[in-house]
């Protein structure tokens, strides 16, 4: 029992946003962020990790953010394991009240997977109120599992490359500048190898705001959500050769629409009071 006067923990935000986000300060994906990081009071932290370019692309968000009324912005880069479990790391994130993981190669942030930095994401997740954010690479990392790579326009097991996420958002399989770069049947590779999992592509300049096990939509774009929970795989005898899968439910969600992960269904209108 929390005793009174005592603050109750407070579960956080997951924003994940598929990529080319709008930084002209309108009402996109960017200025949700700060808001539910504090507006002004917000200290945000801007993780590099997966750019090759981290100061151009650090100073790029610190002018969005600055013009958004925010003050307090760090670059945190992580280039590898040692600086992801160092009391430094670790010190700037527990002050911060937004954290954003950027774009670049995807593949470059497996190095965080399972070290102090995303212990603590996790834990600040459940229980302090921290929003994250990631776009582009930086959003297919928020799953416990991402994609790494593949295309090609089969659905098969080839088309997809997976690798470990940092588990801030369970049994969700994330794709990223969905529609712009064709990519949904990477995304129904993906999710044919594990059809527990629920696929969510994210247009560009599109996010998904995470409240415990619900998502509303925001942005410009189409959240394209693939479950094949009730379907049925039929894997072909070479990873390169098509798979058959029979009854998938594809939900097409535009802003202003969300979406239950428990229940696995989609819903019009914002969500409900006690989600807020």
């Amino acid at each position: 029992m929390t005793d009174i006067g005592e603050e109750r923990p407070r579960d956080g935000r997951l924003l994940v946003i598929g990529g080319a986000e709008d930084r002209t300060c309108g009402t996109g994906p960017l200025e949700e962020f700060v808001a539910l990081s504090g507006a002004r009071d917000s200290r945000i932290v801007v993780v590099t990790t997966a750019t090759e370019m981290p100061e151009e692309v650090a100073a790029d968000y610190t002018r969005v953010f600055r013009r958004l009324g925010v003050s307090s912005v760090t670059e945190l880069r992580l280039p590898h394991r040692a600086t992801a479990d160092s009391q430094a790391a670790l010190d700037v994130l527990r002050r911060a009240t937004g954290v954003l993981f950027s774009g670049g190669d995807q593949s470059r942030i497996r190095g965080l997977v399972g070290s102090k930095v995303n212990a603590l994401l996790r834990r600040r997740l459940r229980g302090d109120g921290l929003v994250i954010a990631g776009t582009s690479a930086g959003a297919t990392a928020m799953g416990r599992w991402m994609i790494l790579g593949g295309d090609g326009h089969e659905v098969s097991a080839s088309a997809v490359r997976l690798g470990p996420g940092l588990g801030l958002l369970d049994d969700v399989l994330i794709d990223m500048h969905f529609a712009e770069r064709g990519r949904l049947p990477r995304l129904l590779s993906g999710i044919a190898l594990d059809t527990r999992r629920l696929g969510v592509g994210i247009d560009e300049d599109t996010a998904i705001v995470v409240r415990k096990c619900r998502f509303d939509v925001i942005g410009s774009g189409v959240v394209t959500v693939v479950d094949a929970d009730q379907a049925t795989v039929g894997y072909a005898d070479c990873d390169d050769d098509p798979m058959a899968l029979f009854q998938v439910r594809l939900h097409l969600l535009p802003a202003g629409c969300w979406f239950d992960m428990e229940q696995r269904k989609p819903w019009f209108g914002p969500l409900p009071a006690e989600e807020e």
